[in-house]
């Protein structure tokens, strides 16, 4: 099954406008698939950490996908969790992926509409819509 997921920048260190991408994956895309993904849509230069979770908001009470303090065997785990063991989630709950823990680029996603059939002619994970530039991960200062 496809998922239609819309991916938005919801906070970063030099976000200046909204950042915003309708995109179809595979149900049995993984996180770290996702990570990778959301690294390709913004050409950041995955250079950080990062980790998912699920919260109300990005701020404030959340659960992470991986109870570990040991950030080899976190991402190891991460790249393996399919977006069909994550989703539904919890009535109210969101996902998000936080990117780099100092300039903490955080990303809502949130799937729409229903799941649908996979399209044997489309290479999936792909682009839909794009709204908005992408953020600069390290603007040039002076």
């Amino acid at each position: 099954m496809i998922y239609t997921l819309l991916i938005e920048c919801v906070w970063g260190a030099y976000l200046q406008d909204p950042f915003e991408r309708i995109v179809e994956a595979s149900d049995n895309m993984t996180l770290g698939e996702l990570h990778e993904t959301i690294q390709d849509l913004t050409d950041f230069d995955n250079d950080h950490l990062f980790t998912f979770f699920i919260g109300r908001g990005p701020r404030g009470k959340r659960t992470e996908f991986v109870e570990t303090d040991e950030w080899e065997e976190r991402h190891d785990r991460l790249y393996a969790i399919p977006l069909n063991r994550v989703f539904p989630l919890p009535p109210n709950m969101k996902l998000f992926y936080w990117f780099d823990f100092g300039d903490d680029w955080i990303f809502r996603i949130s799937k729409r509409a229903k799941p649908k059939m996979e399209e044997d002619h489309i290479q999936y994970p792909r682009v839909t819509k794009e709204f908005c530039l992408k953020p600069v991960q390290y603007p040039r200062s002076g």
